[in-house]
């Protein structure tokens, strides 16, 4: 009998969070009503959490908040190719090529229920964020949150909430809005956007042998931005002798390839070990020696994030 209440119990939890994992306000509109800027004008997030006397959790506000202070733009062009702006606090704004795709409705094929926008990191998603309901001069995506028990701690949660509102601000499908509130973009085309990150050396192998050199540096990261109008690789590192010392420099990069799966930093080639990957590698003279993503994200902030990681206790 326990064991066919607690199935019950895993298929109504189930069961709830398949109706109440997204909820969208639906109003189908003509595609030319559809295209143009939208701006982002609500984005707040809260964790699932525990429920407990006094205690108030979290709620993200992208957009107010200090630490984030978002400014989005979503241009919808009519076709399978968009532009997603976007700027924070301290950061450059800039723009990335997406891909645009459209869901119609049903019973009327001439009006579009859904847009579904990707860059080159989320490739094909569809849900929460990046899939939006349809309404006029608006997009919506609402996930509400449930409250329900663990199955074995039997603890009392709430599970996430996220709401997200694009309000249409310019029939422009073009980045002129955009710039016009923001300033001159760095621009990332879609593949661009994929190779752009902090990349951590790895120690160089013998490739015959297998033997690993001992590397010489604390820490070592390039942090590779790819925008056509920002182009450049910085190395950031401290020897092991001296980790406490940071040093910084600039090195030209080259794009030998459309795809970014072969690129030059300060006379170097490395070549994508293979295609989706986010590995590079070079080999010369018998070694090897591979670059790993490990951040989409090139802000300070988070270069200071991994650096801290690698220094001793109390630098």
């Amino acid at each position: 009998m326990k064991t066919i209440k607690r199935l019950l119990s895993v298929i109504l939890i189930a069961s709830l969070m398949l109706t109440l994992a997204g909820c969208y306000m639906i109003s189908g509109q003509k595609m030319r009503n559809v295209q143009g800027t939208y701006k982002l004008t609500t984005y707040t997030y809260t964790p699932k959490y525990e429920r407990k006397e006094g205690y108030t959790p979290r709620t993200f506000n992208y957009l107010e908040d200090e630490e984030y202070q978002y400014e989005d733009y979503l241009i919808i062009t009519g076709s399978g190719t968009g532009y997603y702006v976007h700027k924070e606090a301290g950061s450059d704004a800039y723009v990335k090529e997406v891909t645009l795709s459209y869901e119609y409705d049903d019973e009327n094929s001439s009006k579009v229920e859904y847009v579904i926008f990707n860059d080159a990191l989320t490739v094909n998603k569809n849900t929460e964020f990046n899939k939006m309901g349809v309404t006029k001069n608006s997009l919506n995506y609402t996930k509400n949150s449930f409250d329900y028990n663990e199955l074995f701690t039997k603890r009392p949660m709430r599970s996430e909430a996220l709401t997200v509102r694009w309000t249409k601000v310019s029939r422009d499908t073009d980045l002129d809005y955009a710039e016009k509130q923001l300033g001159e973009l760095k621009k990332y085309s879609y593949s661009a956007f994929g190779a752009r990150g902090i990349y951590g050396p790895n120690a160089s192998w013998d490739i015959e042998s297998g033997v690993v050199q001992d590397s010489p540096y604390q820490y070592f990261y390039y942090v590779i931005d790819t925008a056509e109008n920002a182009l450049k690789a910085t190395a950031y590192y401290a020897l092991k002798e001296t980790p406490g010392e940071k040093v910084v420099r600039e090195y030209q990069i080259e794009r030998i390839s459309d795809d970014w799966s072969i690129l030059v930093i300060d006379g170097v080639e490395w070549t994508l070990e293979q295609p989706y990957s986010t590995n590079y590698y070079n080999d010369t003279d018998g070694m090897r020696t591979t670059l790993s993503r490990v951040s989409s994200d090139i802000s300070d902030k988070r270069l200071g994030e991994l650096i801290d990681m690698w220094l001793p206790v109390g630098q």
